[in-house]
């Protein structure tokens, strides 16, 4: 079940629970555009992307976290290199003008495109402990 962020005081709650995503891995993320074709193969648009991250975590007992995003704004990705370190020792979520943010380091400021973040106008959280692991949500073969 999905847990709604409404304003700032959800947004410490959840921090302080998933422990500020202190030794935590973003596992995957998926992405939907709404946009879809009909069984008459007629094309309809929603306009509107939703976006959920996959978080694990080397604590308990909240080990896998997921952040759904709806009407995202923005999202900057960065794929890692071989040579960096893909451990998120603490994290920003925040909220200002109307949306949510999340970035993968602390004291992250709007518009530094050197992070992983996203940015939605609504913002949902659960708890996902089955998925602890290397657990594939997307099927690559």
């Amino acid at each position: 079940m999905w847990t709604e962020i409404k304003d700032q005081v959800d947004i410490d709650k959840l921090l302080e629970s998933y422990g500020f995503f202190h030794d935590s891995c973003l596992r995957d993320i998926y992405i939907s555009t709404r946009e879809f074709i009909d069984e008459k193969l007629a094309m309809h648009f929603d306009n509107k992307l939703t976006a959920s991250l996959l978080f694990q975590r080397q604590f308990g007992p909240t080990t896998v976290l997921e952040l759904k995003f709806e009407d995202i704004e923005q999202f900057n990705f960065r794929p890692f290199e071989e040579t960096t370190n893909a451990v998120i020792y603490d994290a920003t979520l925040m909220t200002s003008n109307g949306l949510f943010y999340w970035a993968d380091f602390a004291d992250w400021k709007i518009g530094d495109n050197d992070s992983i973040w996203i940015s939605g106008k609504k913002l949902f959280w659960r708890l996902r402990p089955e998925l602890i692991g290397n657990i594939k949500r997307l099927n690559d073969e």
